[in-house]
């Protein structure tokens, strides 16, 4: 019996992996910060340890949604996820 519980729980963790994961998720435009803007949230400040990778417009990864939410916050809302995944690297050009 815990087999199976243990089976289902992997199952439901590789699932969510795999879909916050893919590059093709372009699920971001229903998501919104306005839980983390509550005063209660707020004043905690915890989020899960929980990874599910997401790029930002201002080209930086962020290992959750919740740690996005709370930068994005501090930065007046001006953030969009790009994607989920790492962010590429960006070539500079040199001078």
């Amino acid at each position: 019996m815990k087999t199976f519980f243990v089976a289902v729980l992997a199952f439901g963790y590789f699932t969510h992996i795999f879909f916050a994961n893919n590059p093709g998720n372009t699920d971001y435009e229903e998501l919104s910060c306005s839980y983390y803007q509550k005063k209660s949230v707020q004043r905690k400040r915890v989020c899960s340890i929980r990874v599910s990778l997401l790029c930002a417009s201002n080209n930086v990864t962020y290992p959750n949604y919740c740690v996005y939410c709370f930068a994005n916050i501090a930065l007046n809302l001006t953030l969009e996820v790009q994607h989920s995944g790492k962010c590429r690297k960006t070539e500079t050009p040199e001078t």
